[in-house]
């Protein structure tokens, strides 16, 4: 009985060590949970899991602080629905713990079990603890590395011997065409190819990778769409096995070469416009030392070729203000990335002096922003200066002739007062000399022809009236002229003058003849111009009776007089007008007997006449009294007629501004 009971033992005993060699082969550690008392007992190897001390009973509580804090509440949570009996008692969590002793991150797999009285309470919750941390870890660097191929810019793809992929990256498919929904096992590498290209491939390239070499160089793919030939750098490889080193497949990395080439076409313009450009160009490196002089550069300085410019920039210099001048540029560029300035260059083979403008400027790199040289470009400035030089000299001359014009105008005004004094005196002798002996031709040929009318005949009656007629013209032509010579630029009388009062005042001077024509007179509320008054009223007094004398025998007369603003625009079409003036246009319109075009200008010359004076009275002295008038008042006139469809005379003066 006894030897049985040691048989027994040492099989319990047995087994127990074979479990526990089971579970240490297994990573695995296990753990007890006392439901009601909440203590968890557990072995050496859970402890080690959690980096408790040698202590092998511990509170749950005091569990859960060396959870991760990101994973407690819901350790927490799964622990507590796993000691509900609805749960069925199954307990599953995966989580970090930082250990109470080393503070060493680990990842932990947890299952376990909890078993129910019949009343459903808890009595025992057991299970084991993985540490699985270089799963994830590997795991992690596998979703790393995954990433990095996803998101990476270039194609990369892999295949197996046959030729057939089983991965290609986003930019891969985006390169050759390939949509996101296509399964790219069902594609071969032939599908990305042109055919000549594919021969290539099979020759060359996959040759190499046959053999278990690598394989680098230049390439076409094609479009799967569009069916471009794509230019790209590629990288193959042969995968082999890690175990046998058989080869199993093949990866390429290509690298698309359009943007490179597209940056090396942009770049050779821009060589092709400094080459071709006329100011001189060149690029230094950060010791000084020139590596580029364009064409124009060399031959501004008198060199043979780009390797004789091939020195340091300070050679460019004159040595006298080389040291003052580099230190200047050399300061600016550092504190402001440029300079700009006037210097004189060197001319290698006559050692003349050259004026240049000059802008230096610190290239840098477009990655990493470091400083690679020098950029200067540099104006030839001796034309410039010839032309400055001779614009000096020509201000002198023009100064010196305005000065020669100024007193040359100086002496025509003085002439000018001469002129003005005598037609003054004129005036005076034909007011009072001229007019004199005139009244008294009047006053005697009507004393004849009252006292001797009856013993006058018949001719000697209408001889002493042609004398009278004479006498009365010559009178009426005195005043005109004399109307005519007075009228001048006289700013100082000018003032606002209402033209609506003005014209009622020469309509109702004119009312007797108005009467006699039966005319009508139109008339609109009209502007308020700048001007003097008296010269106003003759101004339109003369249009009206002009309007009133030219009238058709079968016609009523109608004469309209309105009155507008002009636009900026309008008065731009005026050379005479002041632009950003405002102005005023009046129009006096008749209905009367009008004249051919080609009189337009013709009918504001003095003296001039359209008809006899057998026809119609007039001394040929009112129009171009008007023109007068207006021009002295900064203004335009101007007629538009036709023969038998009556005129308009157009009137355009300045309005007036408070």
């Amino acid at each position: 009985m006894e030897k049985q009971l040691e048989t027994g033992n040492f099989r319990e005993n047995n087994n127990e060590e074979w479990m526990r060699f089971a579970l240490l082969s297994a990573g695995l550690g296990t753990w007890n949970m006392d439901p009601l008392k909440k203590e968890v007992k557990w072995d050496d190897r859970c402890r080690e899991l959690f980096g408790f001390p040698e202590e092998h009973v511990i509170e749950y509580q005091d569990v859960l602080k060396y959870i991760h804090p990101d994973d407690k509440n819901r350790v927490d949570q799964a622990v507590t629905n796993a000691l509900q009996p609805e749960s069925g008692g199954d307990y599953f969590a995966r989580f970090r713990t930082i250990g109470a002793q080393d503070k060493k991150v680990r990842w932990l797999d947890c299952k376990g079990k909890s078993y129910f009285h019949p009343d459903g309470t808890a009595y025992r919750f057991a299970g084991t603890a993985q540490d699985i941390t270089k799963e994830i870890e590997d795991w992690e660097r596998e979703e790393l590395m995954i990433a990095l191929v996803e998101n990476s810019p270039d194609y990369m793809a892999a295949a197996d011997n046959q030729g057939r992929f089983f991965y290609m990256n986003t930019a891969g498919k985006r390169l050759v065409g390939i949509s996101d929904e296509l399964d790219i096992t069902t594609l071969v590498n032939k599908d990305l190819f042109h055919p000549a290209d594919f021969q290539f491939m099979g020759e060359e390239v996959y040759t190499h990778l046959l053999a278990g070499r690598k394989w680098s160089g230049n390439i076409h793919v094609q479009h799967m769409v569009t069916k471009e030939r794509i230019p790209c750098y590629a990288d193959f490889i042969a995968i082999q096995d890690a175990g046998s080193d058989k080869i199993i497949g093949r990866g390429a990395t290509l690298r698309d070469l359009r943007p490179a080439l597209k940056a090396k076409q942009e770049q050779q313009k821009l060589l092709a416009l400094l080459e071709n450009s006329r100011d001189f160009v060149s690029l230094s490196d950060e010791e000084g030392i020139v590596s580029y002089v364009n064409p124009a550069g060399l031959q501004l300085v008198g060199l043979d070729s780009l390797e004789d410019a091939k020195r340091f920039n300070t050679d460019f210099l004159f040595p006298e203000v080389m040291e003052a001048i580099m230190q200047e540029i050399n300061t600016a560029v550092l504190e402001k990335g440029h300079w700009s300035g006037e210097l004189n260059y060197r001319h290698f083979k006559t050692g003349e002096a050259i004026p240049v403008s000059v802008t230096t400027m610190r290239v840098l790199d477009t990655v990493t922003g470091v400083s690679q040289g020098k950029a200067t470009i540099s104006r030839d400035l001796r034309q410039e200066k010839v032309i400055r030089q001779q614009q000096i000299e020509n201000k002198v001359e023009l100064e010196r002739m305005v000065e020669m014009r100024t007193s040359e105008l100086k002496k025509a005004n003085i002439d000018l007062n001469i002129v003005n004094q005598n037609l003054e005196q004129f005036a005076y002798v034909a007011s009072h000399d001229l007019q004199e002996p005139l009244r008294k031709i009047n006053m005697f040929s009507a004393l004849l022809q009252d006292k001797y009318q009856d013993q006058l005949n018949e001719t000697g009656m209408r001889n002493l009236g042609i004398i009278r007629n004479a006498a009365t013209r010559m009178t009426t032509l005195i005043q005109d002229l004399l109307a005519f010579s007075r009228v001048s630029r006289q700013d100082h009388l000018f003032e606002a003058v209402d033209l609506h009062k003005t014209i009622q005042q020469v309509v109702a001077d004119l009312d007797i003849l108005i009467q006699q024509k039966d005319a009508m007179i139109e008339m609109d509320a009209l502007c308020t111009v700048q001007g003097i008054p008296l010269h106003m009223t003759q101004l339109f007094h003369n249009l009206l009776s002009n309007a009133l004398k030219f009238t058709q025998l079968d016609k009523q007369p109608v004469i309209k007089i309105r009155s507008r603003h002009l636009s900026d625009l309008e008065v731009a079409e005026h050379p005479q007008l002041q632009n950003g003036m405002p102005y005023c246009e009046i129009r006096v319109t008749d209905n009367g007997i009008g004249f051919a075009p080609t009189y337009a200008k013709k009918i504001f010359v003095i003296f001039q006449r359209l008809h006899g004076r057998g026809e119609y009275e007039g001394s040929g002295i009112g129009l171009a009294l008007c023109q007068k008038i207006v021009t002295a008042h900064h203004g335009v006139i101007y007629a538009e007629s036709e023969e038998g469809k009556g005129a308009t005379f157009i009137v355009i003066l300045p309005v007036f501004t408070s």
